[in-house]
């Protein structure tokens, strides 16, 4: 409102205040008298209004962190011991931490909270969780012992089929007769005769 001279500094003020709609109604009609009669106020009421809307299109900014020294980090501070920080955002979070006291004692809290965290002992599963687990996984020992036995019998049966033990011929019948001959034809044999053709030997 600089060169303003104080009336029109008011009626510059009192058309703002009309675009915020924060007027009294007594200085509400004193607006629209001058909006009504004055081309000057109209004037300023516009390029007010093209000022406000120009304002609400730029693109909103993030200020960065080191631009802003009262601001508060709790998710930097988590992703700071989490090792997640980008490289542009650690040196920014590093030097906020030694300059804010609050982030260094909020940062140690974490710290020690998670330090605790990790040494609570394992939770086992109850009980009746851990018998469905058996149970659930006792069919499928079952079925794998079932393959395996049956994969064995095979592999026995095809060795026997193709290996030493495989005969090309019928086996022959030996009946009790010839199993008598040949026991005679060996006890007919003279015992001696073995000492014998040792002892002409020379």
């Amino acid at each position: 409102m600089a060169g303003m001279n104080p009336p029109e500094a008011k009626l510059s003020m009192l058309l703002s205040c009309y675009l915020d709609g924060s007027l009294e109604p007594s200085e509400l009609a004193e607006v629209v008298v001058a909006l009504e009669n004055d081309l000057g106020a109209v004037a300023e009421f516009r390029r007010l209004r093209e000022a406000r809307r120009a304002v609400r299109l730029l693109p909103l900014l993030d200020v960065p962190l080191h631009l802003l020294p009262g601001e508060h980090m709790s998710v930097e501070l988590s992703a700071f011991l989490d090792g997640e920080l980008t490289t542009t955002e650690l040196p920014v979070v590093t030097a906020h931490i030694d300059t804010c006291i609050d982030c260094r004692h909020e940062l140690a809290d974490l710290d020690r909270s998670r330090t605790a965290v990790r040494a609570l002992p394992g939770l086992e599963p109850p009980a009746f969780l851990s018998v469905q687990r058996e149970v659930a996984s006792a069919p499928r020992r079952g079925v794998r012992t079932t393959a395996a036995v049956l994969v064995g019998a095979a592999a026995v049966a095809i060795a026997f089929s193709f290996g030493p033990f495989a005969t090309s011929s019928e086996p022959s019948s030996v009946t009790i007769s010839d199993l008598d001959a040949r026991h005679a034809a060996v006890a007919s044999v003279p015992s001696g005769i073995q000492t014998s053709l040792l002892e002409t030997s020379p």
